[in-house]
């Protein structure tokens, strides 16, 4: 029962209602990464912080990363979240402001892809999905992981063609668009993509990079 000695409660203000929210955050020192899948996706010993990466305000219900809980939303897309808040129903019992089990953070998520296509950020909803494919994983749920990838796909792809993507970022987003199309079956979009990354950032030092190099050349290994 030493897990509580993890993590600590932190509070944050909510941009749309002003409400103070708890949720729990990881020590640091205490995040241990063990490995990683084919797909960055990173295998923790211990406490797992991607159940917690996600503050859900426990007022409004608005849902956002950590990192962006607390940024102001344009008045642009007010209306878009209001929308989103009315058609909120979160069944009882759940509470995001205590520890959380898988089904519970992907209930966060889900609600995180809701605010942050209200606020038109296809990037953010791709991640989301991603992550959300991540926690199906280590519940051996592989239909549900298999769905929450083909919608991460889409919105990488309405990541990569409609945002300005930056030279650090777009590596990543091209590895994706690769390694999920792979893992859908889809190697003629895979080898597409991952030619597109190897080409386009050969002279990059990034592991997304390098990984989409060693994954390009294994599927033109298997297509011969």
């Amino acid at each position: 029962m030493n897990q509580p000695l993890q993590m600590y409660d932190k509070k944050y203000k909510c941009p749309i209602c002003s409400n103070i929210t708890v949720s729990k955050k990881v020590f640091t020192d205490k995040i241990i990464i063990k490995s990683y899948d084919e797909d960055m996706k990173p295998n923790y010993e211990g406490v797992n912080p991607l159940l917690y990466s996600v503050v859900v305000c426990s007022q409004c219900f608005y849902t956002a990363l950590e990192q962006d809980f607390e940024h102001q939303v344009s008045p642009i897309y007010m209306e878009e979240v209001r929308k989103v808040q009315n058609e909120i129903n979160i069944p009882e019992g759940i509470s995001f402001s205590q520890e959380r089990d898988h089904k519970t953070a992907i209930f966060a998520y889900a609600l995180a892809t809701l605010f942050y296509n209200a606020k038109k950020q296809p990037c953010r909803v791709a991640e989301m999905y991603l992550r959300m494919a991540w926690l199906y994983r280590e519940m051996s749920d592989k239909e549900n992981e298999l769905k929450a990838l083909a919608r991460a796909l889409v919105y990488f792809e309405e990541c990569y063609t409609k945002a300005n993507l930056d030279t650090e970022k777009e590596p990543m987003v091209l590895f994706y668009l690769g390694e999920i199309s792979y893992k859908l079956g889809k190697i003629e979009d895979a080898t597409k993509w991952f030619s597109r990354l190897v080409t386009d950032y050969r002279n990059v030092n990034s592991f997304y990079v390098k990984a989409g190099r060693d994954r390009w050349q294994s599927i033109r290994e298997e297509t011969r």
